[in-house]
């Protein structure tokens, strides 16, 4: 039978990167600069903005959680996640590392960091605290907190994918 904390690991790395139709790193299969920088309008973010976001978030809430070490520490972004020049409405840690990892490969390196700290965070708690609150906002406990940041992948790997057919839309038609 399999155990609850079982089921959380195969349903993050699901989320993740498994099936090549749905996960968050089958969004970004192929991402062009191009696509990854597309704005949909002034006041939403690029895809590669959503995947930085998702990155900070991991990481962040990890450190909150559990007490481990950012995978990079950017002195640009507020440990609230709010960077100088992103306007509010933004998602937080949308601005991480882009000094020292530029680009949406930078973006994406720093996403896999990200999520094998939370895989390690997962790994690490023991079954029988998986319904022990954590001190983080994303979770009542380790359980919600893990199932709410696989729901938050499946979340953001729809809207990049979103703003690619988008991206590709507008260019095709000249825009």
């Amino acid at each position: 039978m399999t155990t609850a904390k079982e089921l959380l690991a195969l349903q993050l790395a699901g989320a993740f990167e498994g099936r090549p139709d749905m996960p968050l790193m089958a969004s970004l299969e192929g991402i062009t600069e191009a696509e990854a920088l597309w704005r949909p309008a002034a006041d939403a973010p690029t895809a590669e903005e959503i995947v930085r976001h998702i990155a900070w978030s991991k990481n962040r809430f990890c450190q909150q959680a559990f007490g481990v070490e950012m995978v990079i520490v950017d002195p640009a972004v507020s440990p609230e996640g709010e960077a100088a020049g992103v306007p509010w409405e933004f998602p937080c840690g949308c601005a991480w590392g882009r000094s020292s990892h530029p680009g949406i490969a930078g973006a994406v390196e720093l996403l896999r960091r990200a999520h094998d700290v939370m895989t390690r965070c997962l790994e690490g708690l023991p079954a029988d605290r998986l319904d022990e609150p954590l001190d983080v906002h994303h979770g009542k406990s380790a359980v919600n907190f893990f199932w709410t940041m696989i729901m938050h992948d499946v979340f953001h790997a729809g809207q990049i994918r979103t703003r690619r057919t988008a991206a590709n839309t507008a260019a095709k038609a000249g825009g």
